[in-house]
């Protein structure tokens, strides 16, 4: 299993600053969702974590190594990121886009290994992608589409699986299928799991750990019933929120809200300062 940090972390685009002196710790085996208003630099965290963008200061750690000092194999080795708009020809089948993932265990341009088969069957079974597996990605519906696309992600065979809003344009029941794979995968291979999503109630119905964030700063770190909770709904999303425990799960829903002030100061929670320190 492996351990994913972030220390001291500044990220820049055209000297505007977005992400400031951050640092973060991923649990194991554990989901993590980030949530925050757009433009809070969600995004841009996955995508520095995972290397594609390099930091202004501060490291990534994946192991206790820092990912900028590894070779590219090998940090896709242990971490795989899935794209919010990923750029690939559609007319490709579900089963040769899966196949992309096994590029790290590659050697050379040569033909799939009998282990690259197996673990690209494992992959398309356990996104129950098997009997679609001929299909190019242009025939398929939204939800397929992001399951062939999660197929290439766990073909890749890693730890950790990054994920940047892979709900984005799907209905209520695609997004619930693809939540509910997502939970799968991680209560039955423990892969750790981090994701950017916008539901507040998806992200506290599906994940063990939340990251709140607001102007490139993380505001609050906890359980989704510690951070979906009134106070840091106000003072991340400017919302005064009605929130109450799902029948269900147990879990914290968010069922109705109003705006509040807007020019609220976002002062962090000083309580996240205590789990920061541990990074």
């Amino acid at each position: 299993m492996s351990k994913l940090t972030a220390q001291h972390i500044a990220v820049s685009y055209n000297e505007n600053t977005i992400l400031k002196n951050m640092n973060l710790e991923v649990p194991e085996g554990m989901i993590t969702s980030i949530i925050g208003p757009n433009g809070c630099g969600k995004s841009t965290v996955l995508k520095t974590m995972s290397r594609i963008l390099k930091p202004d200061q501060g490291a990534i750690y994946l192991n206790g190594r820092s990912i900028h000092e590894m070779k590219t194999k090998e940090v896709a080795k242990e971490m795989a990121i899935l794209a919010q708009t990923p750029d690939i020809p559609q007319t490709l089948t579900v089963s040769q886009l899966a196949a992309f993932g096994r590029y790290p265990h590659r050697r050379g341009t040569g033909r799939l290994t009998i282990r690259d088969k197996e673990a690209v069957a494992q992959a398309l079974d356990d996104t129950g992608m098997s009997e679609y597996k001929d299909r190019p990605l242009e025939a398929l519906s939204g939800g397929q589409r992001q399951r062939a696309w999660i197929s290439m992600a766990l073909a890749q065979e890693t730890d950790v699986l990054l994920l940047d809003e892979p709900t984005t344009y799907l209905d209520m029941a695609h997004q619930l299928e693809i939540l509910e794979l997502l939970q799968d995968l991680n209560e039955k291979e423990k892969r750790t799991i981090v994701m950017v999503i916008h539901d507040l109630n998806h992200a506290a119905r599906f994940s063990d750990h939340l990251i709140a964030m607001k102007a490139g700063k993380v505001q609050d770190i906890g359980s989704p019933s510690e951070v979906i909770s009134k106070p840091v709904l106000r003072r991340v999303f400017g919302i005064d929120a009605y929130v109450v425990p799902d029948p269900r799960t147990g879990k914290p829903i968010c069922m109705t809200y109003d705006l509040v002030d807007r020019h609220l100061e976002s002062v962090p929670n000083p309580e996240i300062q205590t789990q920061i320190a541990r990074v």
